[in-house]
């Protein structure tokens, strides 16, 4: 492993790249994350110049190993405490056999004097990271519905089916068609007692409404907080082409990506909001806030604007939701499987019996 230069990536630092272009040349076939991803990384109020926000590993100037950082606080006893929440570590396929994988990890934990947090792991990389010191903390349920066929996966998985996309995609509209209707049937007559309405931002009198909602999740919320997760202006909607200028490691470029922010009222006041990314096909959730005496009337809302999106999938980790959809609505799979988060042992903060909200760590 010659010529391969592996360093950690400061605000500072991407500052410069940006204003350099270093990492988004013409014949760049892989970028750790786009430009507006990039820029939104910096107006986060919680980054400070020395912070670092990834961990990069170049090979002249080919990307062959990433580690992506977003900085963070804990709410304590003692104040707000800094920590790095690890969601992307990216390996080459050229070197994924190698040392450079756990190299780049263990680099990325001691760049940050270990106040890591990892909100998703999966089986393969569990093992390794309890032999760092992480500990396992808000067990919960991660569940993703598929509401009709979808014939992208499907020739996908069975290339010999290419031949047959025409009439795959009859069946995938439906599929989608059928299901739709008979979700629009469920959706409850009571509804029609609340209104919605699609917002950009969070204004004062929004933020008051999410703050009692927010008040017991782990990391502490701020309307500026909120408006900077929820920012359009970090995506590249490439206007329905599904060719992207290149591959981004944090996905964040696709033919139909943004967030939608739904406010929902009775007699003029606030009873819920939600907020979810529409990424393609996927409906992922980020929040879903409801005053209890209106959760039915939220739900209903969420798969009205769902099948409105015409996406294919929701994503949630909201366990309570995932219950209600699944319970509700008519779909053609459910995958519910069980998630971990992980914290550092060395984070000075009482993780015992901790939850971890669908909010929490949620930078898609």
């Amino acid at each position: 492993m010659q010529n391969i230069n592996i360093t950690p990536l400061t605000k500072e630092m991407l500052e410069d790249a940006l204003s350099q272009n270093l990492y988004w040349g013409e014949n760049t076939k892989v970028v750790p994350f786009s430009k507006n991803k990039a820029k939104w990384l910096l107006e986060n109020e919680r980054i400070q110049s020395e912070d670092i926000c990834a961990i990069l590993g170049y090979e002249e100037d080919e990307l062959i190993s990433f580690i992506y950082l977003v900085p963070d606080y804990l709410a304590t006893d003692q104040g707000q405490q800094k920590v790095y929440w690890s969601n992307r570590w990216w390996i080459h396929e050229k070197y994924e056999n190698s040392v450079l994988s756990t190299y780049s990890k263990r680099l990325s934990i001691e760049s940050v004097k270990e106040q890591v947090l990892v909100k998703y792991v999966g089986e393969e990389t569990l093992e390794y990271y309890k032999k760092q010191s992480f500990i396992e903390f808000g067990k919960r349920d991660k569940y993703i519905f598929v509401f009709s066929l979808d014939h992208n996966l499907i020739v996908t998985k069975v290339k010999s089916l290419k031949p047959l996309t025409p009439l795959l995609k009859v069946v995938t509209y439906l599929s989608r068609f059928f299901i739709s209707t008979i979700n629009k049937l469920k959706i409850s007559i009571s509804n029609r007692k609340t209104t919605y309405k699609n917002i950009d931002t969070v204004d004062d009198t929004v933020w008051e409404f999410i703050e009692k909602k927010c008040e017991g999740d782990l990391i502490p919320k701020s309307k500026a907080y909120i408006n900077w997760q929820i920012d359009n202006k970090q995506y590249i909607d490439t206007n329905g082409s599904k060719e992207t200028p290149y591959k981004c490691l944090v996905s964040s470029v696709s033919y139909k990506i943004f967030n939608e922010n739904i406010l929902v009222f009775s007699n003029n006041k606030i009873v819920g909001f939600f907020s979810a990314l529409i990424r393609g096909d996927e409906y992922v959730l980020r929040y879903f806030l409801p005053d209890e005496d209106y959760y039915s009337h939220c739900l209903d809302i969420l798969m009205k604007r769902f099948i409105k999106s015409k996406c294919t999938y929701i994503l949630t980790d909201n366990e309570n939701l995932g219950k209600q959809i699944h319970h509700k609505f008519l779909c053609i799979y459910a995958n519910k499987k069980e998630q971990v988060s992980l914290a550092h042992s060395s984070i000075n903060y009482n993780f015992t019996n901790v939850k971890i909200s669908e909010q929490d760590g949620h930078f898609a």
